[in-house]
């Protein structure tokens, strides 16, 4: 295992205060590293929509409870304005600087004190000449090392590939145990209530479907604007056998992964990269996705797809996952796990790449 004791790394990642994939991954990240003997100091710049509801310091603490003392004292995090003079001062006491997407104070500080900087990107680049745009553009090319989430982004960034650049998925803490395929129940959908997620398509698929809602249940967890809405479509319509636990804890959210048929993921907006059934499909359950950005990558090549926005694309999906024998659910089941190695990655990669440009700095 890469020792990193003594090291001080610093991440700056941008935050609308609700836990979501950037969340997820800064955390277990920050995790492997300080078991490595690393400290870690992370700051959340709040951007425009911020509202902190409370799930980042729920799912944080109960992170950190497995945590001894002294590794829980190496860990610092705080909430920060954009420009905040704590991000200067932050930088100049690291030794390496690791920003969630291009923050371009991040690099100029960086650049200033001389210290090493590595940059995870998440979101596919946007077109036009846009001042924010062009600074954008400009922290990518400057960081020492770059990793885009999926091909999808990486390609909109880069249509040839530099050096220093390469295709480093992000993780979560990825479920861990199988639940026999005779004893699972239903759809899951993960993620925040908000247009182009896929909730009103799926919704209206799933009324339409007029699945046994005993036997297909469907599961939605998480939250957002679009609750009213998705509350209102309910009861106007009628539909049975939704259920709707809300944000729920991370052990809790990996044991409705494992306990469901299906993970249904049907976006359309271009998804970045689709997290949810990365983790559906580490525990054998496949997946019904739409071909939408990186989510095509993560679903796997034996999900089900369906078209972006499409509700009747998504109904034909659902009724051949009702449809099918069990046996050829269980095969789908096996090949689930099928290359999930190109995207579950080993976390040693991070700590190696740190310890290279701090030594070759």
């Amino acid at each position: 295992m890469t020792d990193l004791s003594n090291m001080k790394i610093l991440m700056l990642a941008p935050c609308l205060g609700k836990f979501g994939g950037i969340e997820t991954f800064c955390l277990t990240l920050i995790e492997d590293l300080i078991h490595r003997g690393a400290s870690v100091r992370l700051l959340r710049k709040k951007i425009v929509g911020f509202q902190d509801d409370g799930s980042i310091q729920k799912n944080e603490n109960e992170i950190r409870s497995l945590w001894k003392e002294e590794e829980s004292k190496r860990f610092a995090t705080q909430f920060i304005l954009p420009r905040d003079a704590v991000i200067k001062s932050a930088i100049r006491e690291c030794d390496l600087v690791h920003l969630h997407n291009p923050m371009v104070e991040g690099v100029w500080h960086a650049k200033k004190f001389n210290k090493p900087c590595v940059m995870t990107i998440y979101n596919w680049r946007r077109t036009g000449i846009h001042p924010r745009l062009l600074a954008w553009r400009w922290a990518v090319c400057k960081a020492d090392r770059r990793w885009y989430i999926s091909e999808f982004v990486w390609n909109s960034w880069e249509k040839k590939r530099r050096p220093g650049s390469a295709r480093l998925p992000v993780l979560s803490r990825m479920p861990q145990g199988e639940t026999s395929p005779d004893k699972r129940k239903g759809f899951l959908f993960i993620g925040r209530w908000i247009p182009n997620k896929g909730i009103r398509i799926l919704l209206e698929a799933f009324a339409r479907l007029e699945a046994d809602p005993l036997q297909w249940p469907l599961t939605m967890l998480g939250d957002g604007p679009l609750r009213e809405e998705v509350l209102h479509t309910i009861k106007e319509k009628g539909i049975q056998g939704v259920l709707m636990p809300g944000f729920v804890s991370e052990a809790e959210r990996h044991r409705y992964t494992q306990e469901a048929k299906w993970m249904v993921t049907p976006p359309h907006t271009q998804e970045d990269l689709g997290l949810t059934p990365l983790e559906a499909r580490s525990v054998g359950v496949p997946c019904i996705a739409s071909t939408d950005g990186g989510v095509m990558e993560t679903a796997g090549p034996h999900a089900l797809f369906c078209k972006p926005g499409d509700p009747n694309s998504l109904v034909e999906c659902m009724k051949k996952a009702i449809q099918m024998e069990d046996s050829q659910y269980q095969e789908l089941s096996r090949l689930a796990k099928v290359d999930l190695e190109q995207y579950v990655r080993a976390l040693d990669e991070y700590a190696k790449e740190y310890l290279s440009l701090i030594q070759n700095g």
